[in-house]
């Protein structure tokens, strides 16, 4: 089949129209998506909400500072990222139990956005030995 010169530019204008038609939707939902910053400050309240309504405080201490039972998580959000925190509340570890079964996937994500903000410096990286060692 040989290509001719209406033929290129039949091809170059439908790829011009696909190009703007993915522009105009980019702009759209960038125009038109809710505030992430918003979002993400409702998100750590409600998280800090459930970190005391659920008992995190009861190994982890009032606002994250520690316990005997578990450890200080003040600086959490600067060791983990938020799907390394998710994982660790769901499936547990070391010596903290699992609440993947207990909690929704909204209420991890809420404690998610509460511990990934957590990043005071100078709050050493907890060491934790498995219970199970």
């Amino acid at each position: 089949m040989m290509v001719g010169p209406t033929t290129t530019g039949r091809v170059r204008g439908r790829s011009i129209r696909i190009a703007f038609a993915m522009a105009g939707l980019t702009l759209g939902v960038v125009l038109f998506a809710p505030a992430a910053h918003a979002s993400s400050n409702d998100d750590r309240e409600q998280g800090a909400v459930l970190f005391h309504e659920r008992g995190c405080e009861h190994c982890h201490g009032v606002d994250a500072a520690g316990t005997d039972r578990g450890p200080d998580l003040r600086g959490v959000g600067r060791w983990l990222h938020q799907p390394e925190i998710a994982l660790q509340i769901r499936n547990g570890g070391k010596s903290m139990p699992a609440f993947g079964d207990t909690l929704s996937n909204d209420e991890v994500q809420h404690l998610v956005a509460f511990l990934a903000a957590k990043k005071k410096k100078g709050i050493p990286r907890p060491v934790l030995t498995d219970a199970k060692s």
